[in-house]
């Protein structure tokens, strides 16, 4: 019977032949041939998940690291003078364009929803309230300053064209200019409201019709090579804020997310409907419809085999070895 030293020598055989080669072999083919059902516990899967949302959500030094990668992913980021697109070689950006400019219509409904949203519509509505009053004004200017009163007949266009003379008609003149603003400002906030509303309902269904499918992708396109050409510095900004306080929120919603009765039903019910109908076929078939399963098998043995010979090579493991065997 071989001794410790001797097991341990084989084992720690770094050549494609070796013992722990063949170990990983065995390991990752016999993955391979498992029911997924049986390779992914959904009940043990929860439960992991939950534990560990639990021990982030409750770990000061968890959050304080977290913050630490944000802070330093910024700086990187900021420092950073090339755009976005440099960074990304040329085959990621073209596939990128490709992917954007693939025709895809969303439902109306959706899009509604998504741009449905009191800020939005609260930012709309100010905007469009500003340009109401700020026509109303030069409206009310006086006819020399602005060719909007000059579309004014009569009476009004003459006071209008009085405004700043000491006369009858100035004073008529301010009377018109002011009650011009007045009734814009009063009517602009009733105007704006059904203005965004037009808008949104507008947008939803530009986005929504299928006949606009190149449209659409052209505005896809439009969008990412903007955000292509941000650089570094530009992207930080757009997320600029108190990094501590969102990772705070983060932890506060993770922990009563993973507080909540309903939890481990929620996310099984998830899992299990992901993996309803492959659950019952074996990891290698669902690679092998994929394309993949040449390359993960090949590259798994390489990698349990790299961790099988780091784990063999150390002292824990030969006096761990030496126990069993007595």
């Amino acid at each position: 019977m071989a001794d410790a030293n001797g097991v341990l020598e084989k084992l720690r055989d770094p050549s494609p032949e070796g013992a722990s080669a063949r170990l990983a072999a065995l390991l990752v083919e016999d993955a391979l041939r498992r029911p997924l059902s049986e390779l992914f516990d959904v009940p043990f899967a929860v439960g992991a998940l939950r534990e560990g949302l639990r021990a982030f959500a409750s770990s000061d030094a968890a959050a304080a690291r977290v913050i630490q990668i944000v802070g330093e992913g910024e700086r990187t980021l900021a420092a950073e003078k090339r755009t976005i697109g440099a960074l990304l070689s040329p085959s990621l950006r073209t596939g990128a364009h490709d992917f954007a400019a693939v025709p895809a219509t969303p439902p109306r409904d959706v899009i509604e929803k998504l741009l449905d949203r009191e800020p939005l519509k609260k930012l709309l509505r100010a905007q469009v309230i500003d340009t109401l009053v700020a026509f109303g004004r030069r409206a009310a200017s006086p006819v020399s300053d602005n060719a909007i009163a000059r579309g004014l007949g009569g009476l009004s266009k003459l006071a209008l064209g009085q405004a700043n003379k000491p006369s009858a008609f100035g004073a008529i003149a301010n009377a018109v200019s002011g009650e011009v603003e007045r009734q814009v400002e009063k009517r602009a906030a009733d105007f704006a409201d059904t203005a965004v509303a037009g808008i949104l309902a507008g947008i939803a269904a530009q986005l929504s019709d299928p006949a606009r499918a190149k449209e659409q992708a052209a505005m896809r396109l439009a969008l990412l090579d903007g955000f292509l050409e941000l650089t570094g510095a530009e992207v930080t900004q757009l997320g600029h804020g108190p990094v501590a306080e969102r990772v705070a929120v983060a932890r506060k919603a993770l922990a009563a997310w993973s507080a909540e009765p309903s939890f481990d039903a929620d996310v099984e019910a998830l899992a299990s409907a992901v993996l309803a109908k492959e659950a019952a076929r074996s990891l290698g078939d669902v690679l092998a419809d994929l394309g993949l399963k040449d390359v993960v098998s090949a590259k798994a043995k390489e990698l349990v085999q790299r961790r099988v010979s780091s784990f063999v090579s150390g002292e824990a493991f030969a006096e761990w070895l030496g126990l069993l065997l007595g």
